[in-house]
C-alpha cells in the first residue's frame, strides 16, 4: 500500500511533468487524485491544492486547541490526510 508521502510525491511528480494534470489538480483535486492514483476521496473530506511561488509560501496549521498525533500531523502537513481514512 502506498503511504501518504508516496502518494504526495507521485502527485507532485505528475504535476511537474504534465501541465494539463497540474491544472486539473489545482481546479479539481479529488478528480485528479482519482485519475492518478485510483483512490476516491470521500465526501466530507476537502482538499485544497495551492502553488507556492517566489513570493508566496503556504504553511498549514492544525486546528487550534487540539493536540494532534504524529500521524495526524503528517496528514495535515501533506495536505491529503491519512491514506487509511480514504
Amino acid at each position: 500500500m502506498n503511504t501518504q508521502s508516496q502518494i504526495q510525491k507521485q502527485l507532485i511528480a505528475r504535476a511537474e511533468a504534465d501541465e494539463k494534470f497540474r491544472a486539473q489538480l489545482l481546479e479539481n483535486p479529488k478528480a485528479a487524485i482519482k485519475d492518478e492514483t485510483g483512490l476516491s476521496v470521500p465526501d466530507g473530506i476537502n482538499i485544497r491544492v495551492v502553488e507556492d511561488d517566489a513570493s508566496d509560501y503556504h504553511l498549514v496549521l492544525p486546528p487550534a486547541g487540539r493536540n494532534l498525533s504524529d500521524q495526524e500531523i503528517g496528514g495535515v502537513a501533506g495536505g491529503i490526510g491519512d491514506i487509511h481514512t480514504w
